[in-house]
Parts: C-alpha cells; structure tokens; sequence
C-alpha cells in the first residue's frame, strides 16, 4: 500500500470518524481495507495493553511486523480481499 500518502492523514475525533473517513480510502475491495483496520486497531490496542498493564512495550518496528505477519495468516486463513492488498514478502 506504498501510494497511500499520510501527508493527507486529518485528525479524527473518534475512532468511528477515523474508521469512516479511512474507508473512504480506494484499494479495490472495501472488506480488504475494513480487515487490514480491523488486524491493525487490534494490534494497536494490544500492545497499549502491554505497556499499561505489563509494563512491556516493544519497538513500532516490531508491531508493524507482527502485522505483516497477522495479515497474511489471515489471507491464508481465508481472508482473501486482504491477500490482494497485501504486498507478498
């Protein structure tokens, strides 16, 4: 998804307003792009329950990876709008 631009990222007051505005966004297949922010918000939420509650916090480095890699068990998992949005490493 190297064309997607976050020069043109606004500030969201909710997580509904960010979901909506982002599902603006065109790949080709709306249930790709409502997966992969599915995968990501939860990836995201997990890992601030990390550093709250565990006081474990891993580098941005890693969570993306971890997303990569959620994404395309995913895809193999059946999942398959996603596999075409996501590059093959």
């Amino acid at each position: 998804m190297h064309h997607i631009s976050t020069t043109t990222w606004t500030v969201s007051a909710s997580v509904k307003e960010w979901w909506d505005n982002n599902l603006q966004i065109r790949l080709g297949s709306p249930k790709a792009l409502a997966s992969l922010m599915m995968l990501i918000s939860w990836e995201v939420w997990s890992e601030r329950n990390a550093r709250v509650f565990r006081n474990v916090a891993v580098p941005s480095v890693v969570i993306n990876n971890k997303i990569k890699h959620e994404a395309s068990l995913w895809a193999l998992a059946g999942a398959k709008h996603l596999s075409i949005v996501m590059p093959r490493e």
